[in-house]
């Protein structure tokens, strides 16, 4: 299975660290007076709440009956889209995050929201459009570039951002977090007194940031001076209990200064909670050999070995089974439809929650009318990444051949939420909402498909015949 790349948490614990908070607009039209705004006041605090407290359904339902009565509200679109993030429905908060910035192009945190709904769907190129634009608008804003600086690093394009995060500290040299960051781009480029510098001041600025702890306890850590990283190491703990690689990094420290005992306690605190971190089982034997408990060490190491062996073999088939379904691809593409077909088999013999092979088993067998099988293929492809828009679009696809064009037009909507560079995806969403009625909304996704093929004949007919028709 390929979870979402994020965690649900991301967007808001950026805002935090940048200073921007949560959107506020509503409950500063509610303080300047008036009834209808009075009136929003409570169901806003409610819904606010309820998001603050995990309930993220309840938060979108009390969102949407504050929006049904205050519709062009940019910042409460936002929050809508933060609920839906939270919920890991990323085309709601796209869509949301969307009508944000139709009400208020400039929104910032509409801007980087968007972003990271992107972020976390793996659309790395959306997302720095997205931030690049938010830099560009917001000059004189920290957030957009700290954000793009994070972006850079997850692609390991470190140069890239550092730029980016020098950029922010020149706006706001007090911002910590991207002190934070700024370390550790130079940690990853090996400049490990520069690091160290950035990490120093992020502390001094915020004693409480686990995350440069973090950082300087590993780079003291790997120089073997526990007398520096164990306290830096001991505070992350502190601050953060359930930070796995926090309490990871600790017991690694202890176990190394020979107090095995108090490592194997962080270490068996990491297996309560997940059974099988490979890292955790292997210190842990070492720890239990080094504190005279030969046996339960003994039973760690045959653990471990078991634990080792699965990870490989299911990395192996992984493999295995990404290769069979690019060939597959290329047999099908070249017109060889039964050759895909035999080498997919195998790749779900090796891999059975490959989402990859199921997706293109659901173009083959829709391209050979057998639109049944196919739904039931990518459906599979859609339970183990539901938001993936190659299955999407075949959905939307199939849908529109057995005749469902609503079904056929969410999947493609959601398709072009995810992907907006996908010219035939709306095209195609283009013609279903044709089918359906709505010549508005076809207008407007042929339109979006000519912008991006405006040499393509096909497009410019369909637009053409549309405008014809009236």
């Amino acid at each position: 299975m390929r979870p979402l790349a994020r965690t649900a948490a991301a967007t808001a614990a950026l805002l935090l660290l940048t200073g921007l908070g949560a959107p506020r607009g509503a409950e500063s039209r509610a303080a300047q007076g008036g009834d209808a705004e009075a009136a929003l006041a409570g169901p806003l605090a409610a819904a606010r709440a309820a998001l603050a407290q995990g309930r993220a359904d309840e938060a979108i339902e009390l969102f949407r009956g504050v929006l049904a009565r205050d519709p062009d509200n940019p910042d409460l679109w936002v929050e809508l889209g933060e609920a839906h993030r939270s919920l890991l429905r990323m085309p709601e908060a796209i869509a949301a995050c969307q009508r944000a910035l139709e009400l208020s192009p400039d929104h910032l945190l509409a801007r980087l929201t968007l972003a990271e709904s992107y972020r976390q769907l793996s659309n790395f190129d959306r997302a720095r459009l997205v931030l690049q634009a938010a830099v560009a608008a917001h000059p004189e804003s920290p957030a957009p570039a700290i954000a793009l600086g994070r972006l850079l690093i997850d692609l390991q394009l470190y140069d890239e951002a550092a730029g980016a995060l020098e950029a922010a500290l020149e706006l706001d040299p007090g911002n910590a977090a991207a002190r934070v960051f700024l370390g550790s781009v130079y940690k990853a480029r090996a400049e490990f007194e520069a690091a160290l510098a950035q990490f120093d001041r992020a502390i001094a600025q915020e004693p409480g940031n686990a995350l440069a702890r973090y950082f300087r306890a590993s780079i003291y850590a790997d120089r073997n001076d526990a007398e520096r990283a164990l306290p830096d190491a001991e505070r992350v703990v502190e601050l953060e209990p359930e930070n796995r690689r926090g309490r990871f990094l600790l017991a690694t420290i202890l176990v190394r200064e020979r107090r095995c005992a108090d490592g194997a306690g962080h270490l068996e605190t990491i297996l309560d909670a997940e059974p099988d971190h490979t890292e955790s089982v292997s210190l842990l034997a070492r720890a239990y050999q080094c504190a005279g408990r030969p046996e339960d060490a003994a039973r760690l190491r045959r653990r471990f070995a078991k634990l080792a062996k699965k990870e490989q073999t299911e990395r192996e088939g992984g493999v295995q089974a990404d290769h069979l379904v690019r060939e597959a691809r290329e047999h099908a593409a070249a017109g060889r439809p039964n050759e895909a077909l035999a080498l997919l088999q195998r790749a779900l013999e090796l891999d059975p929650d490959n989402d990859g092979a199921y997706s293109q088993l659901a173009k083959i067998l829709y391209a050979a009318g057998r639109y049944e099988v196919a739904r039931e293929a990518v459906e599979l492809a859609l339970e183990y990444s539901p938001y993936r828009a190659d299955s999407l679009f075949v959905l939307g696809r199939i849908l529109a051949a057995m005749g469902d064009a609503e079904g056929a037009r969410d999947a493609l909507q959601q398709t072009a939420l995810i992907n907006p560079l996908d010219s035939e995806a709306l095209f195609l969403l283009g013609r279903i909402h044709l089918e359906l009625g709505d010549r508005a909304r076809a207008r407007q996704a042929l339109e979006n498909a000519l912008a991006l093929e405006p040499d393509n004949e096909e497009f410019v007919r369909a637009l053409e015949s549309l405008t014809a028709d009236g």
